[in-house]
C-alpha cells in the first residue's frame, strides 16, 4: 500500500517542483531538503511554515543571509577516534563557516521580533558555539593549514626547519657551481625529492660525486645524489619535519575532539540552517512568481481564486534569462487562471466540457497547488484557502494503463479500487474522465454509482467527464455542483476558463459545421440530439443565461461595494479630521478663557481687597459684590467645567495648578470651603477649586 500522497506526487509534476525549488537554494543543504519535500498533514505546522516563508520574503528585500557555500560538515565527524585520522584543516574551517552562518542568521532573524515573530522563534532555536567558532580560526588557516602560532613548539620547529632548509639549499647550490664538478650535472638546478636536496648527476660521472643515490630518472641516464657533505643536515631536517608533523597532528586531534564533543549541537545547527536555506528558496521562488501563502483552514472548504498551474508557469518563462529574473506579465498571459470552490455546500464538483478543453489541466492545477500548500510552499493564486487533507487520490490520464498494459477502462478501475480502499472524509479525490473507456451508458451508470458512494461517505471529489448524462447529476443533489470548461464556438478554441455552476457541452456539432461538414448531416445530428437530450440542453442554456446574469449582478454588486467602501473610508477620514479639529478648537478655547479668567481675577483681586476696608455699614454690600463676581467667573462654561472637575476629585488624583505652574497629587478636599490640599514638589499646598485644572501645565 502506498504512503499518503505518494501516487499524487508521482503524477502531478510535484517532482518537477522539487527540482525548481532546489534551483533557488543557495547551498547543498537546502537542495537536499528540496529533494526530500513531502506534504505535511498538520495544520499548526503548516501555518508556521507559511508564516516563516512569508516573513522571510519580506526580510530578504533588505537583508542577504550568509548561506552560500554551506556544506555537510557532520557526516565526517565520528563519535570517537576509531577512524584513525583527525579532521583536516579544510574540514575544520567548514565547521567555522557553519557556525558563522548560524550566528549571522540568528542575528538577522531576531532583530525585529514584532515584525518577524515566526522568524524570531526560528532564530532563537539556532545554536551558537562561540568558543569553537573563535578558537579554530586562531589555530587553522584555510590555505596554509595549522598556523605556526598554534603552539610555541610548532613555531620553534618551523623556525629551525626554515633555517636548516636554507642551509641545505645553499650547500647544494654551492656544489653545483664548483668548476671541477660542473660537467657532472645533467642540469643546473637543485632537485627536492622526499624533503632531501639532491643533485642531478650524469650516470657516467657517478664516481665523481660522493653521497647516496636517492632516485634516478626513467631513462637511467640521471642519478639524483645527496652530497655526503649535507647528508647529516638532511637527516636532521627529516627529523625536524617528523616532529613538526607530530605537533600538527596533536593540534588537529585536539581540535577534532573538541568538534566531536559538540557533534550533536553541530548536527542540530546544520539541520536548522538547511531548513533556513530551503525556506529562502521557497521565499525567493514565491517572490519571483508573485505567489501567496494560502490560508490553512480547519474546515473542509477548498477555495482557490485565480489559481494557475505552477509548473506551466515555470515552463512559460523566458528561458533565455536567469530564472531569478522573471518577466511575470508575459507568463500570466500564457497560463489561464481558474476559480474553484469545494466543500461549502457542495462536496463534489462535476466538470464537463469538450476534450482538449482544459479539464485535465484544471484537475492538475488544483492537485498540484494543494500538494504545494500542504508542503509549506507558496502557491499560484490571488487568494486561497486549503483544508488539511490527509491524502490526495488522483486518477488522471492513462498512467496506469501505459505502465501495466491495461486497457484505459481497466486502468481507471484499478486506481478506483485503491481510492475506495484508502479514502476518508479528510481526503481529496481527483478523477479524470470518470466513466470513460467503455460503453457510454454503462460508464455513466458506473460513474453515477461511484459518486453516490462518495456522497454517502462524505468524501470530497472533483471529477471530469464528457458523458452528457453525467451533467444531470449535479441538478439532482444539493451537495454536488456542476462546472464547465468554456469553449469559443466562433474560434473553435477552448478558452480554458472554468465556469462554476453550469454543465458544459461537447460542442462537437459547432466544430463540425466550422470544419465544413454538410448541413444535411449536421441537421440530422441536431434532430437526434433534440429528441434525446433537448430537455437537458434547455436546462444548460437556461443555466448559462442565469449564470451570466448572476455574474453581471455580482460584478455590479462588487463595484457598488467597492464604491461604498471608498465613500465610507473618505467619510470616516473627514469625520475623524473634523473631530480632531473640534477637539483642538475646544482646547484652544478653554486655554484662552482660562487665561482671561486668570487675568480678570488678577485685576479684580486688589479691588475687592480694598473694598474690604470700607466702613462696617457697607460691608454686606461689598461681600455681596465679591460673591457676584465669583459666581460670574464660575458661571462661564470653563468655570462650570472646572468646578465639576474639582468636585469630582478624589484623594491621590493628579491635578495641574496653573498659577503655580506645577502638577501634584490631591491630599485633602474641603468641599464646603472649596479648598484642596495638593502636594507640589513634596510640599502640601492649599489651593482653591478654581486654581486647579485638568489641562497640562506645559500648555500654559
Amino acid at each position: 500500500m502506498m504512503a499518503p500522497f505518494e501516487h499524487a506526487i508521482e503524477i502531478l509534476e510535484y517532482g518537477r517542483m522539487r527540482e525548481i525549488l532546489a534551483a533557488y537554494a543557495e547551498s547543498v543543504l537546502g537542495r537536499g531538503l528540496a529533494a526530500e519535500l513531502v506534504p505535511c498533514p498538520d495544520a499548526e505546522e503548516l501555518r508556521r511554515l507559511h508564516a516563516e516563508t512569508r516573513e522571510l520574503s519580506e526580510l530578504l528585500e533588505s537583508t542577504r543571509l550568509p548561506l552560500a557555500g554551506l556544506s555537510d560538515v557532520c557526516s565526517g565527524i565520528e563519535d570517537d577516534d576509531s577512524g584513525g585520522k583527525p579532521l583536516e584543516p579544510e574540514h575544520l574551517y567548514r565547521v567555522v563557516d557553519l557556525l558563522r552562518s548560524g550566528l549571522g542568521v540568528r542575528e538577522a532573524f531576531t532583530g525585529d521580533k514584532d515584525r518577524f515573530p515566526a522568524l524570531s522563534a526560528l532564530g532563537a532555536g539556532i545554536e551558537d558555539l562561540p568558543e569553537l567558532r573563535e578558537e579554530i580560526p586562531k589555530l587553522i588557516d584555510l590555505h596554509e593549514g595549522v598556523r605556526s602560532e598554534a603552539s610555541e613548539k610548532l613555531a620553534g620547529l618551523r623556525r629551525d626547519i626554515s633555517a636548516l632548509q636554507e642551509k641545505l639549499r645553499l650547500g647544494a647550490t654551492a656544489m653545483l657551481k664548483r668548476p671541477d664538478l660542473r660537467k657532472c650535472f645533467q642540469s643546473e638546478g637543485v632537485t627536492l625529492k622526499n624533503d632531501r636536496y639532491l643533485l642531478p648527476v650524469k650516470v657516467e660521472y657517478r664516481s665523481w660525486m660522493k653521497g647516496p643515490v636517492r632516485d634516478r630518472s626513467q631513462s637511467g641516464s640521471t642519478l639524483y645524489i645527496e652530497p655526503e657533505e649535507i647528508v647529516q643536515d638532511g637527516d636532521s631536517l627529516l627529523g625536524l619535519l617528523d616532529r613538526e608533523r607530530d605537533e600538527v597532528l596533536r593540534i588537529l586531534w585536539d581540535l577534532t575532539r573538541k568538534v566531536r564533543d559538540e557533534r550533536l549541537a553541530l548536527r542540530r545547527l546544520q539541520g536548522a540552517l538547511a531548513k533556513v536555506d530551503f525556506t529562502v528558496a521557497k521565499a525567493t521562488y514565491g517572490t519571483s512568481f508573485r505567489l501567496i501563502s494560502p490560508e490553512i483552514g480547519d474546515d473542509e472548504i477548498l477555495d482557490l481564486t485565480d489559481a494557475r498551474h505552477p509548473y506551466l508557469m515555470w515552463l512559460s518563462r523566458d528561458t533565455g534569462r536567469d530564472f531569478r529574473e522573471i518577466e511575470l506579465g508575459s507568463i500570466l498571459g500564457k497560463v489561464v487562471p481558474l476559480d474553484i470552490r469545494l466543500g461549502d455546500p457542495a462536496g463534489i464538483l462535476v466538470v464537463t466540457g469538450p476534450n482538449t478543453g482544459g479539464k485535465t489541466v484544471a484537475l492538475k492545477t488544483v492537485g498540484l497547488n494543494v500538494l504545494l500548500a500542504l508542503s509549506g510552499v507558496p502557491i499560484s493564486a490571488s487568494k486561497a484557502r486549503i483544508p488539511v487533507y490527509n491524502d490526495l487520490f488522483v486518477d488522471i490520464g492513462d498512467e496506469q494503463s501505459l505502465e501495466q498494459n491495461l486497457s484505459t477502462f481497466s486502468g481507471h478501475l484499478k486506481q478506483l479500487v485503491e481510492i475506495l480502499r484508502g479514502a476518508t472524509g479528510r481526503s481529496l479525490i481527483l478523477l479524470d474522465e470518470l466513466g470513460s473507456g467503455t460503453d457510454p451508458l454503462e460508464g455513466a451508470a458506473l460513474g453515477t454509482a461511484i459518486l453516490d458512494y462518495f456522497r454517502a461517505n462524505g468524501w470530497k471529489a472533483i471529477i471530469t467527464t464528457h458523458l452528457g448524462s453525467m451533467k444531470k447529476y449535479g441538478f439532482l443533489h444539493d451537495d454536488v455542483e456542476n462546472a464547465a470548461m468554456e469553449f469559443d464556438t466562433r474560434s473553435l478554441k477552448p478558452t480554458y476558463r472554468l465556469l462554476m455552476g453550469i454543465p458544459g457541452n461537447s460542442n462537437a456539432l459547432a466544430i463540425a459545421r466550422r470544419l465544413g461538414v454538410s448541413e444535411e448531416v449536421i441537421a440530422a445530428a441536431e434532430e437526434e440530439i433534440a429528441r434525446v437530450e433537448e430537455p437537458t440542453r434547455e436546462i444548460i442554456s437556461r443555466m448559462e443565461k442565469s449564470r451570466r446574469k448572476v455574474e453581471k449582478e455580482r460584478r455590479r454588486a462588487k463595484r457598488v461595494r467597492e464604491e461604498v467602501q471608498v465613500d465610507k473610508a473618505e467619510y470616516a477620514g473627514k469625520l475623524e479630521e473634523i473631530s480632531i479639529r473640534r477637539e483642538a478648537l475646544e482646547r484652544e478655547a478653554d486655554l484662552e478663557i482660562d487665561r482671561v479668567m486668570r487675568r480678570a481675577r488678577k485685576v479684580l483681586k486688589p479691588i475687592v481687597d480694598k473694598l474690604k476696608n470700607v466702613p462696617q455699614t457697607h460691608k454686606p454690600m461689598v461681600d455681596e459684590l465679591a460673591t457676584e463676581v465669583e459666581l460670574l467667573l464660575i458661571g462661564t462654561p470653563l468655570g462650570r467645567k472646572r468646578e465639576e472637575f474639582a468636585r469630582s476629585l478624589r484623594k491621590d488624583d493628579e491635578v495641574c495648578v496653573p498659577k503655580l505652574r506645577g502638577r501634584g497629587k490631591v491630599r485633602k478636599i474641603n468641599k464646603s470651603e472649596r479648598v484642596l490640599t495638593v502636594v507640589l514638589d513634596g510640599i502640601p499646598t492649599q489651593v482653591g477649586f478654581d486654581d486647579v485644572s485638568w489641562i497640562e501645565d506645559s500648555e500654559y
